[in-house]
């Protein structure tokens, strides 16, 4: 008696223990979305999206069970899972996980339970093709008609300035057996960037024809730089109602900041002298040059003078106006002035266009020339002269 009531005492440890660490498993892996057996070909799905199918059980020394797990926008995978070992984690493409634990296994059954996030519910159990007996698989392997979609989307330039569009187009070839159904097309989003006429629904697309579809991906406010676009995901079924997911390689875009077209002007002033020196009252020649440096032409350009009030025009078009000049364009004119008054003198001209202007000026000194200098002298030292032969004259005449 003493023995038997050891052994419940025991088996009751056992079982409190194991009742304790499922409960820790399900705390620490999310919460238990179900419990069911499953027998080879069979499958649940969880929440529209994720489809768990049983592929095989072994029963050795530690019992196992091998699924096939698949979700949207990633490849199904298969993965074994041995009964006792901590849960086994499956992360969809958004970061959501769910953990399989294998509670027994007999024969071609699994007792599995699957935990993951809060509210996550089972959608539907079904049975997959493979669970069909080896002659209903020869027979269906015959029939059976599978979609298989090959996407190549390409870009019709690489290259982009903020504010333009790039052509975007697919082109969708089904190379299976199948028609592809229910076709939804997951294009990834460009940052700052508009999606005009993308298609989510595409129509159906039978065995060996090939779609094209576009869209324009208009580049509004994206920052500068060079961005890989993810790869475009297709989402079909086929004929019986299996889906399958396609996806496309990846493109690069180079983004850049737009070229603001404007004209830019500049304007100078050239005066022929060797050191800027001139006579008062003679001639003297100036070039007034404009050059567009800018990368747009520009509208008219009036050309104003702002002169000494001693410096006059003698020849030439002072103020011309022109009705344009184009980028990397050089006009000129010249034009003939006269200082009349000596010292320094300081021309300015400004070139005005649209809402903008530029200015430039240049100076010269002006000088009395030598005759000028000394003509009040020789007007003085006439009379004297004229005086002292007078003089001269009168003592010769009294000499005599």
């Amino acid at each position: 008696m003493l023995r038997l009531s050891h052994l419940v005492v025991v088996a009751t440890i056992l079982l409190l223990s194991s009742l304790i660490m499922t409960a820790a498993a399900s705390s620490d892996y999310g919460e238990q979305i179900f419990e069911r057996n499953l027998n080879v070909g069979e499958g649940v799905e969880i929440e529209h999206s994720i489809t768990i199918e049983v592929v095989d059980t072994t029963e050795d020394i530690v019992d196992s069970a091998e699924f096939c797990i698949s979700s949207p926008r990633a490849f199904a995978r298969t993965v074994k899972v041995f009964m006792g070992d901590m849960p086994t984690k499956y992360e969809t493409y958004n970061g959501a996980c769910i953990y399989l634990d294998v509670i027994s296994v007999h024969d071609e059954t699994v007792l599995l339970m699957v935990t993951g996030p809060k509210g996550w519910r089972v959608t539907r159990y079904y049975e997959a093709e493979d669970a069909k007996t080896e002659s209903e698989s020869e027979s269906a392997a015959e029939t059976v008609s599978v979609p298989e979609l090959v996407i190549t989307r390409t870009l019709d330039r690489n290259h982009v300035e903020q504010g333009e569009t790039v052509g975007v187009t697919f082109k969708i070839k089904n190379t299976g057996n199948g028609t592809a159904s229910e076709i939804k097309l997951d294009e990834p989003l460009l940052r700052e960037a508009y999606q005009e006429n993308c298609p989510s629904n595409l129509d159906d697309i039978a065995a060996g024809a090939t779609e094209r579809v576009s869209y324009d991906l208009k580049i509004i406010n994206t920052p500068p730089g060079t961005y890989e676009l993810g790869a475009t995901l297709l989402n079909c079924k086929d004929e019986s109602g299996a889906a399958y997911s396609f996806e496309s390689l990846s493109n690069t875009l180079k983004v850049t900041v737009k070229d603001v077209q404007v004209p830019t002007l500049e304007i100078g002033i050239t005066i022929e002298s060797d050191d800027n020196t001139m006579i008062c009252g003679e001639r003297f020649p100036v070039t007034i040059g404009i050059m567009n440096t800018g990368n747009a032409t520009s509208g008219r350009v009036t050309i104003k003078s702002h002169l000494p009030d001693d410096v006059r025009v003698a020849d030439g078009e002072i103020d011309p106006v022109y009705e344009s000049i184009k980028p990397g364009d050089y006009v000129e004119h010249e034009v003939m002035m006269i200082a009349y008054e000596p010292g320094k003198h300081v021309i300015k001209m400004d070139a005005l266009w649209a809402d903008d202007e530029v200015s430039a000026s240049a100076e010269f000194w002006a000088e009395q020339s030598s005759l000028a200098t000394y003509y009040p002298h020789i007007l003085a030292a006439v009379p004297i002269g004229l005086l002292l032969v007078g003089i001269i004259r009168r003592h010769k005449e009294y000499s005599y």
